[in-house]
C-alpha cells in the first residue's frame, strides 16, 4: 500500500498548480499506512509546488497542498495562488490544462466567459480564533448580500481556501444573480471564475476529495462517499467538513447550527488532537437526511478574517 501511495505522490496533481518557495520546500514520505502525515513524515509532493515553515499547525500540514505555508505565535499564514491542480474549460483553449466544459448535465449548463487567472491572495488566520458569541439561525442564512444580518456574514471575494488552493467564496451570488442560477457555470470540479479570474468554489467538489485520494486518507473522491472529506478553511479559522469528521466518523447531527455547523475537538484517524474546541460546518447535500447543505458558510463564525 506505501509503494501505491508514493507512486501517487510522484505522478502527483497536474503541473497547473503553482507554489512558492519560502521555508522548507513540500516534500518528503508519504505518510503511515492510513495516510496521516506528520511533522516527522513530511508532506507528500504532489507536483504542484508549495512550501511548509517551521511551526504550522498539524491540521494544516496534514491536508494542504499547492499553497505557502507559514506560521507566527498567533497566526497561520496561507498564500494561494489559487490554479485548480486539475484540468478544467476555465484555463481556456490555449492551455495544456483545458478540458472541453461537461455537457452531459443537461443544457442549462453553459460555461461564463471568464478564464482562470493566477492570483495571489494571502490569509492569515487566527491559531486560536475567538467566537462572536453569536447562535447562527435561519433567518441568517438569508442568502442575500445586503441583507439585514449582512455584518455578520464573509466577505464576497475569496473568503477562504480549500486544501488544494482553489480559492472558496461564500455562498451569495453577486446583487441581481441567484447561486442557484450561477451553478449552470460550474465546471465538472463545480467551480468558475469570477470576473477578475479567480477560479472559486461554493460548494462540494471532488477536486479537494481527489488530493485526500492521492494522500492516500480516503479511496472514493465523490463528494458524500469519500472514507474522509474536508474540503478547506475559512478565513477565520472555521474548517469546512464534508459528510465527516476528521476521523471518518459520521457527524452529530443533532447540535448543527443553520449552517450545519458546530464546535468539537478536531482529532485524526490516528487519534492525534488536530484543532481543539474548533467551530466548523459540514457540506454535505445528500448525507444528512435532517441537515443538508450544499454551499459554503455564509455567517462567519468567529471574529477575525484578514484576506489580501
Amino acid at each position: 500500500m506505501k509503494i501505491e501511495l508514493r507512486v501517487l505522490a510522484l505522478l502527483g496533481l497536474v503541473a497547473a498548480c503553482g507554489g512558492g518557495t519560502s521555508a522548507s520546500t513540500v516534500a518528503g514520505d508519504a505518510g503511515p499506512s492510513d495516510g496521516a502525515l506528520t511533522s516527522a513524515d513530511g508532506a507528500a509532493d504532489l507536483g504542484c509546488g508549495g512550501s511548509v515553515g517551521a511551526d504550522v499547525p498539524e491540521i494544516y500540514k496534514r491536508f494542504f497542498r499547492c499553497v505557502d505555508l507559514s506560521a507566527t505565535s498567533t497566526d497561520v499564514v496561507v498564500h494561494t495562488k489559487g490554479l485548480p491542480p486539475y484540468k478544467t474549460y476555465y484555463y481556456g483553449q490555449s492551455s495544456p490544462s483545458f478540458a472541453p466544459f461537461d455537457t452531459s448535465r443537461g443544457t442549462a449548463y453553459k460555461p461564463n466567459p471568464n478564464v482562470l487567472k493566477e492570483q495571489s491572495v494571502t490569509l492569515t488566520i487566527p491559531r486560536a480564533p475567538v467566537s462572536r458569541g453569536i447562535v447562527i439561525t435561519p433567518a441568517m442564512i438569508d442568502g442575500l448580500v445586503n441583507g439585514p444580518t449582512a455584518s455578520l456574514d464573509y466577505k464576497m471575494g475569496a473568503a477562504g481556501v480549500a486544501i488544494n488552493s482553489v480559492l472558496v467564496y461564500n455562498p451569495l451570488a453577486a446583487p441581481g444573480d441567484n447561486i442557484e442560477n450561477e451553478k449552470f457555470t460550474f465546471d465538472d470540479y463545480d467551480a468558475h471564475p469570477d470576473q477578475r479570474g479567480a477560479y472559486h468554489y461554493h460548494t462540494t467538489s471532488k477536486g479537494p476529495l481527489e488530493q485526500l485520494v492521492k494522500l492516500g486518507f480516503a479511496t472514493n473522491s465523490t463528494p458524500g462517499r469519500a472514507e474522509l472529506e474536508i474540503y478547506g478553511v475559512m478565513c477565520d479559522g472555521a474548517f469546512v467538513l464534508g459528510c465527516t469528521e476528521l476521523d471518518g466518523a459520521a457527524p452529530d447531527t443533532g447540535g448543527l447550527d443553520a449552517q450545519n455547523g458546530h464546535v468539537h475537538d478536531l482529532n485524526g484517524k490516528d487519534g492525534a488532537a488536530l484543532a481543539t474546541a474548533r467551530y466548523h460546518i459540514h457540506l454535505c447535500p445528500t448525507g444528512f437526511a435532517t441537515a443538508p447543505r450544499k454551499f459554503t458558510p455564509q455567517v462567519q463564525y468567529y471574529d477575525k478574517c484578514v484576506v489580501q
